[in-house]
């Protein structure tokens, strides 16, 4: 990203809160409309550029955010069906991989705040 691609004001109350891939999606999605909206004015007011720059680095960040948190989901899921069907994968990585994503998924999105 460009060095001046910081957000503007970060919000510190929601700063910390996780995200789902929903959410960063969403997120991509504002900041698309928002650079959408920005658009036509680039050549008439050339500090515009720069918050267009900053909505589309974010916007990809987001987007890529999104992707992981998917892929991990993903892989979790296709690991506990194996695991149910009895199919061990002794030579891979996965079930330690899925083992990570699990962790950080329940961290992360556990509203109660206890571990199931």
């Amino acid at each position: 990203m460009f060095p001046n691609t910081a957000p503007a004001a970060p919000d510190t109350a929601t700063a910390n809160e996780p995200r789902s891939a929903a959410e960063h999606c969403a997120a991509a999605e504002a900041l698309f409309a928002r650079a959408r909206a920005i658009h036509p004015t680039l050549n008439i007011r050339p500090v515009n550029q720069d918050e267009y720059r900053r909505c589309l680095d974010w916007a990809s960040l987001h987007l890529r955010l999104a992707e992981a948190i998917t892929a991990g989901t993903e892989m979790v899921l296709a690991h506990r069906q194996l695991l149910a069907s009895d199919v061990r994968l002794h030579t891979t990585h996965v079930g330690s991989e899925a083992s990570g994503w699990t962790e950080f998924l329940r961290d992360h999105h556990n509203t109660t705040g206890t571990r199931p």
